[in-house]
């Protein structure tokens, strides 16, 4: 794959931004400290992290540290009811909804997304995907299943209470894509 053009990039920010969540761009080299600066910005004193290899190689756990974030990497499920923040790489993007989408074995990537207040999803820019269609297309080539697949496009809502808008219910307050531009 690769890299993303800046119009499919557009498109899967407004898209995204459409459905209440909220998107940045941003090299390798500077993952670690966008990170950061947006758990900094959302008041996230702790936050759980899924390390991935870009994850690791980016150095996002240092620079969260540096930054005076108190980080989990491992025990995500003691310490994700009261992390601040979660952060996991997620495997593609589909522009046309401004969606994340998981594809893991490790249930703690699901854990980092679902349990905080505020979800920080990393996506390459070569793994978004123009179409809805088009991803499924691309799910059918997998030679095996990943233990769970999930779609998320936007902050956790509901309206099963007394039919009123809820965000957060279910999930994050607020959800924020960050696209790694591939090197």
């Amino acid at each position: 794959m690769s890299n993303i053009t800046d119009e499919l990039y557009e498109r899967f920010k407004s898209n995204l931004e459409g459905a209440g969540g909220s998107c940045v761009r941003t090299s390798k080299a500077d993952l670690g400290k966008t990170v950061a600066g947006l758990f900094k910005e959302y008041g996230a004193d702790s936050a759980c992290l899924c390390e991935t290899p870009l994850i690791k190689e980016a150095g996002v756990c240092a620079a969260m540290q540096d930054a005076g974030i108190e980080t989990h990497t491992d025990h995500i499920r003691k310490y994700g009811e009261t992390a601040i923040g979660g952060c996991s790489q997620t495997a593609f993007g589909i522009a046309e909804l401004g969606t994340l989408v998981q594809a893991d074995t490790d249930v703690r990537a699901r854990e980092v997304a679902i349990m905080p207040d505020y979800y920080i999803g990393i996506v390459k820019g070569s793994t978004i995907i123009p179409t809805y269609d088009e991803m499924f297309f691309e799910i059918g080539k997998w030679k095996e299943m990943p233990a769970f697949v999930g779609f998320i496009t936007g902050p956790s809502r509901t309206a099963d209470i007394e039919c009123v808008a809820t965000i957060g219910v279910h999930g994050p307050l607020k959800l924020t894509a960050v696209v790694v531009d591939d090197e």
